[in-house]
């Protein structure tokens, strides 16, 4: 392995997405700004356009850093040169996952200290913050490890269109939970057992999905 070509790799892409990169994580301050404004109505957009700020982002870094390279040819440039399968395929994956997590933690650092610090929001709603964060990455580490298996946009984006609906129904069973609507009404953050639970479930699948990812990658004998 190559940690100096993986590493020139690795900031080739980041560099040639800095554009795109740099919007979304203006549009993640912009969103979670939006969602502790003290009006019901104004909050809840706030909190839609962090939903579509995760995923946009993700679809397309995923589908710009990743899929499109082998319909345009740079990827068998790229293996032309003296890299190795094993330098291209870590950088990838690791350039793909960090442009996500980039806007991905902004949100999740700004909605936390917002909502903690703000005197009109309830401390009790962090807990489910992570959650709800924590789905978004596994959504897109279940659309990454898609990707890098089937090296398709028609299942990569089929795979995104299940996730959302699942973020939806998962979205509307989460807050209509007791237990959960009354520990964001707390002053206090809680994590009750419910949503540790779920949290541990969210780390599971991205582990899994992110080390499948990198496992099938590694093992693919020609990528051109």
């Amino acid at each position: 392995m190559n940690t100096q070509a993986i590493g020139i790799l690795f900031l080739k892409d980041l560099y040639l997405s800095r554009r795109p990169l740099f919007a979304y994580f203006a549009a993640g301050i912009l969103s979670s700004a939006v969602s502790v404004i003290p009006q019901p109505t104004v909050a809840f957009v706030g909190f839609i356009l962090i939903l579509t700020v995760a995923i946009g982002s993700g679809m397309h870094l995923l589908g710009e850093l990743l899929l499109s390279e082998g319909s345009d040819q740079t990827r068998t440039f790229i293996l032309s040169l003296p890299v190795s399968l094993l330098d291209y395929s870590l950088a990838k994956i690791a350039v793909v996952l960090t442009t996500f997590l980039i806007p991905w933690f902004t949100m999740l650092a700004c909605s936390i200290v917002l909502t903690a610090v703000l005197p009109w929001s309830k401390a009790g709603a962090i807990p489910v913050l992570v959650v709800v964060f924590f789905e978004l990455l596994a959504s897109y580490a279940l659309q990454l490890v898609t990707a890098v298996i089937s090296d398709s946009v028609g299942w990569t984006i089929a795979v995104m269109v299940a996730g959302n609906v699942f973020l939806n129904l998962f979205l509307m069973a989460l807050f209509q939970n007791p237990e959960v609507s009354e520990s964001m009404k707390a002053a206090v953050p809680t994590l009750s057992p419910l949503l540790f639970k779920i949290i541990c479930v969210e780390v599971a699948i991205i582990v899994v999905a992110l080390g499948l990812a990198v496992a099938m990658q590694v093992r693919k004998r020609d990528l051109v």
